[in-house]
């Protein structure tokens, strides 16, 4: 496992965080929020800035839980995070998308949430689901609550849902009801949604995302918390200075969740990286954003809460080499760091966040594929060491020719070897006699394989009725 920080450091980071917390604060702007924390101990002033001391810290670490259950509408892809692995998101919220029959990039539509959403279902590597896509083709009043069915109706993994706006993540909350089987079945099951939220660096949060982590904390949902600094930007140019701030801002909404919901479980994280001084942008590809995950692993670990990190994001506006290569340093570096969650690993955008492709996500899926294997490590034991079959091959055979050596390969050959789905490993003849085609035609041809033939189970026709009730009447409202 890879650990950038010392004992020493990690010391140094937490004393320094705990410091913004008691001096500096962080403004909240929700009166309840305010108040609630006032009560528990914290100072507020004129400004609304929030003094907390390191006790209340440690009281809301205590009450968070270390692991996280999602639950799936397929109970075979529940997961459980904090269990030792690292397990993989897709890409969050693309306004444009590169057209998978022209090449053209263009607006976002629904269409492409439905199919990234059954894409990210079908790929493997994919552990549960995000809303790759913010389609450009809906009315606002019911943006939220359309994008979930679509997410419901497309996928049996598990998803997050979209946490835009305090109302519609109530009516979402609301949509995820109705696919618990109700309110008493959610109440005991709120596991099967998750959301997700950043704060407005540095050290502050607006009314509507503490309206929405009130919401979550209320019904115990799941959610993930995450800085959103950019270092010499929203934060300090060093990246120790940026992720203390991130720790401190992280830190004011566990104390504020567990005193409204003792148990909420939180993924608690990072989507920092630095500002490109040069263009005025965030650099997601940057290794500094690989080094900022490890230190946040560390930290995350040594509070005892599960680390979720924004790894795996790129620069690059086309799925070219560049593309590849941001998304493998740090997606690589966040797992061997031990990240719980990395989110955005198989990401399928490009322009760091902004346009969705197809084909990179095909691509994303292949990198993320070899990353979990390097991720698994080398089997040592009695058999793996494989003494009896090196005897037995001897000197003068080899692996291919002596039948007990391939029953040997045929029992462990998946396990050991990466099978890669897109990648060529084909003769120069034999490529050229397929077309001679690079790895971005063949994820082209892979995606539109997929989107043919891949099927979910459908939603029951009753709660896809109840969901489209929910839109209807909104949309009604807003006419």
């Amino acid at each position: 496992m890879f650990e950038l920080l010392s004992r020493d450091e990690i010391h140094a980071i937490h004393v320094a965080a705990m410091e913004i917390l008691e001096r500096i604060g962080i403004v909240i702007q929700h009166d309840g929020a305010l108040r609630t924390l006032k009560k528990a101990g914290a100072t507020i002033d004129k400004k609304k800035i929030v003094k907390i001391p390191e006790y209340l810290v440690r009281e809301g670490l205590k009450k968070t839980p270390s692991r996280v259950l999602l639950k799936a509408r397929n109970s075979k892809y529940d997961i459980l995070i904090g269990d030792g692995n690292s397990y993989f998101t897709n890409g969050f919220g693309a306004h444009y998308t590169i057209d998978l029959e022209t090449g053209q990039r263009r607006l976002s539509t629904l269409r492409d949430l439905e199919e990234f959403t059954l894409l990210s279902d079908y790929f493997p590597t994919v552990d549960y689901i995000k809303p790759n896509i913010i389609p450009q083709d809906l009315p606002k009043n019911i943006l939220e609550q359309t994008m979930t069915l679509a997410e419901f109706k497309s996928a049996e993994k598990h998803c997050s849902v979209i946490s835009l706006t305090s109302e519609g993540f109530r009516d979402v909350v609301e949509m995820s009801t109705i696919l618990a089987g109700g309110e008493e079945a959610f109440l005991k099951n709120p596991s099967i949604i998750d959301a997700g939220f950043n704060n407005v660096p540095p050290l502050k949060y607006s009314e509507g995302i503490i309206e929405m982590i009130l919401e979550c904390a209320k019904y115990r949902i799941p959610f993930d918390i995450s800085t959103g600094a950019l270092a010499s930007g929203s934060g300090p140019v060093t990246l120790a200075g940026t992720i203390v701030q991130g720790i401190a801002e992280n830190h004011a909404i566990v104390v504020l969740t567990q005193l409204v919901g003792p148990g909420t479980p939180i993924m608690w994280g990072s989507c920092a990286t630095i500002l490109d001084q040069r263009y005025g942008t965030a650099a997601y590809g940057s290794p500094e954003n690989g080094l900022i995950h490890a230190a946040f692993v560390q930290m995350a670990h040594y509070y005892g809460i599960p680390y979720y990190g924004a790894a795996g994001v790129v620069d690059s506006k086309v799925p070219d080499a560049q593309a590849a290569y941001e998304n493998a340093i740090n997606a690589l570096i966040a797992t061997l760091a031990g990240a719980d969650v990395v989110h955005d690993g198989v990401y399928g955008i490009l322009e760091a966040g902004v346009t969705a492709c197809y084909e990179q996500f095909a691509i994303s899926n292949e990198i993320c594929n070899a990353i979990k294997r390097i991720a698994r490590g080398i089997r040592i034991n009695k058999e793996t060491i494989a003494l009896e079959i090196i005897e037995k091959v001897d000197h003068e055979k080899n692996y291919l020719t002596d039948l007990d050596a391939l029953k040997f390969t045929k029992k462990h050959l998946i396990e050991e070897h990466w099978q890669p789905v897109i990648t060529d490993r084909s003769s120069r003849s034999e490529w050229e006699r397929k077309g001679a085609k690079d790895i971005v035609q063949r994820a082209r041809e892979k995606v539109k394989e997929i989107l043919a033939t891949h099927k979910v189970e459908p939603l029951e026709k009753d709660i896809e009725q109840k969901m489209m009730e929910i839109i209807k009447e909104k949309a009604k409202k807003s006419a």
